[in-house]
């Protein structure tokens, strides 16, 4: 019998079946995800959440897929998929953003309004979902120096709640506790400024991120986070890490933070290349590398 046929019934149009994780994640691999549906708005989620725990099939909650690395043994449940959550509201200094919405596409509509913050945090690939999912940043700014509150669906009892920023436990790459929920959207509160001024350190913010780092090969941005007065990019270069490789995956050249899949890497390449790096570092160093991106599915 067919588990999904419900799911199927429900979404109509909005869902796809055993597609390959390889075809949609920014790392390009990765095996076959069973199913992945497209909610639109909050009935849609409510309705799916509801199913998923009266039949506990596995689920994971996908943004723009670019902070994942998905096991070449695909994923045996539901890819929650966010793009089509979308809406985005722009009120003097404030913007709402449901999390489907691409992050440099709110900076950019920011920074055309004159609005100032988080302009450091452009061309970040991720949503906006997925920022505040991990309280996102660049040079300095993040995600959490303009959010005001964050609106979800609890996933214990599917009752819709908001969260204001101070009632939120959170720091450099962490937000505790956000795995009981569903975010739905973000209030951020901007500053005036200047919009030509704005213009410029958006390009020059741009032009850094395309210099610096390694765009011309699949990767999924920063392996490791910052570990504490220090860099993992600087660790690991230290280390004499930069182009080591296993199989099709290697430590980039141009940025040690990143690994990249420069010859039809496996997801288990990846996972190889990152577990070797954390253990030279932790041998050379006694610092242990703590991983940013997210793994899913069996490794």
């Amino acid at each position: 019998m067919d588990k999904y046929i419900e799911i199927k019934k429900r979404f109509l149009n909005k869902f796809i079946e055993n597609k390959f994780a390889k075809e949609f994640t920014s790392y390009k691999v990765g095996g076959k995800i069973d199913i992945i549906v497209y909610p639109e708005n909050i009935e849609d989620l409510l309705w799916l959440f509801e199913f998923i725990k009266k039949t506990g099939i596995k689920y994971f909650i996908c943004g723009n897929s670019t902070n994942i690395l998905v096991s070449d043994n695909g994923f045996r449940g539901v890819f929650i998929k966010t793009e089509r959550i979308k809406n985005i509201e722009v009120d003097g200094l404030i913007i709402r953003a449901q999390s489907g919405f691409l992050w440099d596409d709110m900076i950019r509509i920011a920074v055309n309004n004159g609005l100032d913050g988080l302009v450091k945090t452009s061309y970040i690939p991720g949503s906006v979902g997925g920022a505040v999912r991990m309280n996102a940043g660049a040079f300095g700014e993040e995600t959490f120096d303009c959010l005001e509150s964050v609106d979800v669906i609890d996933l214990n009892n599917l009752e819709l709640k908001t969260f204001k920023k101070k009632d939120i436990v959170y720091g450099y790459r962490y937000v505790r506790d956000i795995e009981n929920f569903f975010i739905l959207s973000g209030e951020f509160r901007f500053r005036k400024s200047d919009k030509e001024e704005l213009l410029n350190l958006r390009n020059e913010i741009i032009k850094k991120r395309i210099e610096k780092q390694p765009l011309d090969y699949p990767s999924a941005g920063s392996v490791f986070k910052r570990p504490l007065n220090n860099y993992a990019s600087k660790l690991i270069d230290e280390c004499g890490l930069k182009g080591l490789s296993v199989g099709g995956a290697m430590v980039s050249k141009k940025h040690c933070g990143f690994i990249i899949n420069y010859n039809n890497a496996t997801a288990s390449d990846i996972y190889s290349l990152i577990k070797k790096v954390r253990e030279i570092v932790y041998n050379k160093t006694g610092i242990e590398l703590e991983l940013e991106q997210v793994l899913v599915g069996e490794f």
